[in-house]
């Protein structure tokens, strides 16, 4: 791994551009000063009062029209009269007036007011902005909010606390990712995750890695109105995470945060397995080769095993996270750093799981009173054990009687063919015997300067990339057993990648005060670039024996592939903001994209928004209402092609090209999402806070790739095919509901309901690839086509023949479904499908993958020092196809033990025989379940010592924390909210989901921390 190359071959890139910027902007701001000569110059840091900075505060001389409003880090330069009054005003908080004679430094500690509007949002706006004077929906967690039960990742940070917001993970293994959507889906075809920025860098590298404890705020852009400002990335929304800075702490001031948490993971409900068989067992043994005469599965095993108990274990949860904080005297510089190491085994026998270091570096320094330079940077280091990933389909088709930890005739652990039903290798054993482990490293960086001219001019530059490389290492070593005990030759693979993304960014603001009216103008550059390469390579047949194989060429039959991969794009971006006297505000924006990833012939593309807020209480005094405020917005934003969708691809074989797979299409543009928002945000009683939002989403130019003529020399295109329609209704409500010294109590709850519908769809309808999802215009999105079994004598009237009638032939049996009257009761009893007048299978609409709506619902509780948070999530509807139960032996749907005579059924009844027979076979409606749930998802119990006798410790927490607790559900698997998906089909698992037998299941954890801060 070259590690030191990544690191130093980037940091040299970028010294020479760093110490030309600021050498520049020294001489200019040298100049400046020297030309202008006002009568004295104020500057100074306007800090909340736990010390944050507080950005976009008005600093104004009175009566005077002369103003400004401080910046990101809280600072301002503004130059007026001697004697002149200053007036610091800020939404939620007390206006406070100072005189000033001279210049100085003058910082200054706003207070609280009771407004809660008073959050200020960064992203997607010209410049910090108060929440209350946004025309668009913007949500915001605070650290506050996320360190209740510190998350293991940035994205489950998002679960449950914000409406509008699904996180789903597509696999429980450690350190997987996860799949945000916001709103609903973007697109038919493609993932659902929005953009990611961190600290200003654009990333599509996922937050897997990203430390929750290093965050400062998570700022969630779920409209296209709020996302505009980042064109043709950004119609899935945007997730903004701003780590912490130094300065929060005020000048001269360390702190030390330092917390260590241990606990256990653990399966919540397991799906259960028969305890009956339908082979024969004579004198206490299962005859694995006879079958009952009846074939019912209601001879009791003898023995069964616990496979869970034999394959999961109770893997351990660690992390250590140290954060040192600092602002030197003069508030010229200021530190966060920070160390943290996890590790994580989840919950399979054997395997390590993942073992993650991250290191971080966040650094400001104002170099001069106007010039201020930032650095943003982020180094991970991950190592994952993945021989798990290939185990649970083994495991679930194990027989029920199988013991997994017997060992084989030479002492050996995990007998290798313990089952007998299917020829499936004992899982225990496969993965003893086998490598399946991958590095990754990742450093992510941002380099900015902020230069102020003048009180009223800001330029900006910034320089973000987000670098990875990894591999991994694939073994099963010569001599491993088959299931006939037979060795294997053994097979080795190596795959090598690298992923660099690169930002670059130039800004001009202008923003005064004229009398009433405030004013923002902004304009904006913007360079993208990104390129990945790989490197894989494979051979089977080995030389050698061991587990210690690391190289390809110790292979026969070797195999090698690689791909270069390069996009890039320039942008431009204009915008105005207008208030008058902080109540009427206009906002407008205007964005044009030109990406590699566009036809050739539309290569400029055009995203655009405008926006509008009223705040009512602004102009009429309510009783009981502090803040009330109307918006309404209108916003363009899209989403960008594949890579391959505008060029003609060919198939290859042996390096030479084939037929023509894919045409070419140099008309094709992004996809678009234009989105009518209207809402209402309100703060009334001093302690409650109400908002909504309505909004209608035509998702248009949806990329497709479509069947089109032969003619054309190819079986497809890439095509703008469609339009999809997204209605969403969202509330929240959250209240202080009891704030007294010795007792506290806050609750907040959340409200989503989201409806999709295909409107347009310029091609022949179709089955999304390797799915029972149908694409057609005029239907609800998320809507399975599966088989469906008949339930009444009408739905098989036209299976029979002529002269019969369907009662002659056909009953519905005890358990609802249609049967073959003759067969009733016998070995043949199975269920009939519903077919079309030609005799097929037909698939028909089943039921949605949408829910209902969702509900989440959090509240803290404190006693003096002691606290208890806890955080419940509801989902109502939402189906879940259960694709598992097809492929697990004997699943406890066949058992049928102790029943009477006339209830039980055959073999034939449940199998999975393909589309024709049995309960279990192909995509039929019955493996489709309600995934309704109401979970426990996040629970602490914390207690806070402020030890006097250790006057260098301020505070020391020690909290007991549970995550997914509990989930009451009908569904009967692992957990509705653990589902799969294939993504190299362009599947997301927030669109379309199923309950995999590959998967890993998610697991709940219980654990202790120690926070300590000094």
């Amino acid at each position: 791994m070259e590690r030191n190359y990544l690191i130093n071959t980037y940091l040299k890139k970028l010294t020479g551009f760093f110490v030309m910027a600021i050498v520049s902007l020294n001489v200019m701001g040298q100049n400046t000063a020297a030309a202008q000569q006002p009568s004295i110059v104020i500057t100074g840091i306007v800090t909340d009062p736990g010390g944050k900075p507080l950005p976009g505060v008005s600093v104004a001389a009175k009566g005077s029209g002369t103003g400004t409003r401080t910046d990101d880090a809280g600072a301002f330069t503004i130059r007026v009269d001697r004697g002149a009054t200053l007036v610091v005003s800020y939404v939620g908080f007390t206006t406070q007036e100072r005189v000033v004679n001279e210049s100085s430094q003058l910082n200054m500690t706003l207070e609280r007011s009771d407004i809660s509007l008073d959050e200020v949002i960064v992203t997607g706006v010209a410049t910090g902005t108060p929440k209350a004077k946004l025309g668009f929906s913007i949500e915001k967690l605070s650290s506050d909010e996320l360190s209740q039960v510190p998350a293991v990742d940035a994205g489950t940070a998002l679960q449950g606390k914000v409406a509008g917001v699904r996180v789903t993970r597509s696999s429980g293994a450690p350190g997987s990712e996860v799949d945000v959507q916001l709103r609903g889906v973007k697109m038919i075809f493609g993932s659902s995750n929005p953009l990611y920025i961190v600290d200003g860098v654009l990333t599509e590298s996922g937050l897997a890695d990203i430390n929750a404890e290093d965050i400062e705020t998570i700022e969630v852009l779920k409209g296209a109105a709020a996302s505009s400002l980042y064109g043709s990335r950004a119609a899935n929304g945007v997730v903004s995470i701003m780590t912490k800075r130094g300065a929060s702490v005020g000048a001269g001031n360390v702190k030390v945060d330092f917390r260590t948490e241990y606990g256990k993971n653990g399966l919540g409900f397991v799906p259960g397995r028969s305890k009956a068989t339908n082979r024969l067992i004579e004198n206490g043994t299962v005859n694995y080769g006879v079958t009952d005469l009846d074939r019912v599965y209601d001879n009791s095993y003898p023995t069964t095993y616990d496979h869970i108990d034999q394959f999961f274990n109770p893997g351990s949860y660690v992390t250590n996270h140290l954060g040192i904080r600092g602002t030197s005297q003069n508030s010229k510089i200021s530190v966060y750093t920070s160390l943290q190491l996890t590790k994580e085994e989840g919950v399979v026998k054997m395997v390590d799981g993942i073992a993650r270091t991250n290191v971080r570096l966040n650094l400001d320094y104002r170099i001069l009173d106007n010039l201020l330079f930032s650095t943003s940077n982020l180094y991970t280091h991950t190592d994952a054990d993945n021989r798990a990933s290939g185990a649970f389909g083994a495991l679930f088709r194990s027989d029920p009687g199988a013991d997994l930890l017997a060992t084989n005739m030479d002492g050996s652990p995990y007998l290798v063919n313990a089952n007998r039903i299917e020829n499936i290798v004992n899982p225990l054993y496969s993965m003893t015997n086998s490598k399946n482990e991958s590095t990754l490293e990742k450093l992510l960086s941002n380099f900015s300067l902020k230069y102020d001219p003048t009180d009223y001019l800001t330029f900006s530059t910034a320089f973000g990339t987000t670098r990875s490389i990894g591999e991994n290492l694939f073994l099963t070593p010569k001599g491993r057993l088959r299931y006939d005990l037979t060795p294997e030759v053994g097979y080795i693979s190596r795959g090598m990648w690298r992923n660099n993304e690169k930002v670059f960014s130039a800004d001009a603001m202008f923003r005064k005060q004229f009398g009433d009216f405030n004013t923002t103008f902004k304009v904006q550059y913007l360079y993208e670039s990104s390129s990945s390469s790989s490197l894989n390579g494979g051979g089977g047949d080995l030389g050698i024996g061991g587990m210690n194989i690391t190289s390809v060429n110790l292979s026969a039959n070797q195999n090698a592939s690689s791909s270069v991969f390069t996009t890039v794009a320039n942008n431009v971006a204009g915008m105005m903001v207008l208030d008058y006297q902080d109540k009427y505000i206009l906002d407008a924006l205007v964005r044009r994209d030109a990406s590699s990833l566009f036809g050739a012939d539309v290569r400029w593309q055009t995203f655009y928004r405008v926006a509008g807020a009223w705040r009512i209480t602004e102009d009429f005094e309510i009783g009981g209402i502090n803040e009330w405020k109307l918006r309404a917005s209108y916003g363009v934003a899209g989403l960008r092609p594949p890579f391959e969708a505008q060029y003609e691809v060919f198939a290859l074989q042996n390096g030479v090209p084939g037929n023509m797979e894919t045409l070419g299409n140099r008309l094709l543009k992004p996809s678009f999402s234009k989105e009518t928002e209207v809402g209402i945000d309100m703060q009334f009683l001093d302690r409650f806070y109400f908002s909504t939002n309505y909004s209608i989403a035509n998702n248009t130019d949806q990329i497709l790739k479509v069947p089109i003529t032969p003619l054309s020399g190819a079986a497809f295109q890439w095509q703008n095919a469609g339009t999809i329609q997204t209605r969403v209704l969202e509330a929240s409500l959250s209240g202080n509901l009891i704030n007294k010294e010795a007792w506290g109590w806050n609750a907040g709850v959340t409200f989503d309901k989201i409806k999709q519908r295909i409107t347009e769809l310029n091609a022949i309808p179709y089955m999304l690839d390797g799915t029972r999802f149908r694409i057609e215009e005029g239907i609800d999105f998320g809507v399975l086509y599966l088989d469906r079994f008949a339930r009444t004598l009408d739905e098989v009237a036209n299976q029979v023949p002529e002269g019969r009638t369907a009662d002659e032939l056909f009953a519905v049996n005890n358990q609802g479904f249609v049967v073959r009257r003759s067969e009733i009761g016998t070995i043949n009893e199975t269920p009939i499908k519903i077919k079309d007048d030609n005799g097929n299978i037909v698939a028909l609409p089943s039921k949605s993958m949408v829910p209902n709506f969702n509900l989440n619902f959090n509240t803290t509780i404190r006693y003096k020092n002691l606290s208890l948070y806890t955080l419940w999530s509801y989902q109502d509807g939402g189906a879940l196809y259960n694709h598992a139960v097809r492929y697990t032996t004997e699943p406890a749907l066949f058992d049928q033990s102790g029943m009477p005579w006339n209830e039980v059924k055959s073999a034939a009844y449940y199998s999975n025989g393909g589309q024709q027979i049995g309960l279990l076979g192909w995509d039929n409606d019955v493996l489709v379940f309600d995934a309704s749930f109401l979970k426990l998802r996040e629970l602490a119990v914390s207690y806070d010592i402020k030890p006097r006798q250790w006057q260098f410790i301020d505070n020391i927490k020690i909290s007991l924390i549970g995550r997914n607790i509990l989930t009451l559900t009908h569904y009967p698997g692992f957990d509705p909210e653990g589902v799969s998906a294939d993504r190299s089909k362009g599947v997301d698992t927030n669109a379309f989901r199923f309950e995999s037998n590959e998967q890993y299941p998610l697991y709940r954890t219980f654990s202790g921390s120690i926070a300590l801060s000094f």
